[in-house]
């Protein structure tokens, strides 16, 4: 299978990594054992800007599902990032601070946002869209966008 699944739109390539698990607001998931890590989609950042600053939540901060999990600004708006999963957060990625375009360069490389120890590992895949229902979800939302 190939690593990424893609679709064009106008001058946009949209692309969609294999083996990640996607919610229908535009996070990924890779689950590895008890911890998950996460970040934003390739569409979520083509369609808010360039990124300026991201603001993940601390180091051992507990999040539920659904929750605030941190702020991204780009030149167009302010996103409110929220938790795919339920744990607590052990890691972000440093790089970002100094370098929040890796989310635009790279989404779902080094442009990862943090990683949360689950509170639920036997569970924590529940619920997520695969990569091929994540794709039909998002070629709908361009098409309504454009």
């Amino acid at each position: 299978m190939a690593e990424f699944l893609e679709t064009t739109f106008d001058k946009f390539i949209f692309k969609v990594k294999t083996g990640y698990l996607y919610t229908d607001d535009d996070y990924w998931v890779d689950i590895r054992g008890t911890v998950a890590t996460v970040g934003v989609t390739d569409y979520l950042q083509k369609s808010n800007g360039d990124v300026a600053f991201v603001e993940p939540a601390a180091v051992g901060k507990s999040v539920k599902k659904g929750e605030e999990l941190g702020e991204i600004e780009t030149i167009k708006v302010t996103l409110n990032l929220i938790s795919p999963v339920s744990g607590r957060v052990s890691e972000v990625n440093q790089e970002l601070e100094a370098h929040p375009e890796l989310i635009n360069n790279d989404p779902y490389g080094a442009g990862w946002i943090c990683r949360i120890e689950l509170a639920d590992p036997e569970g924590a895949k529940d619920g997520f869209l695969q990569a091929e229902a994540y794709m039909e979800l998002m070629k709908g939302k361009i098409e309504k966008a454009g």
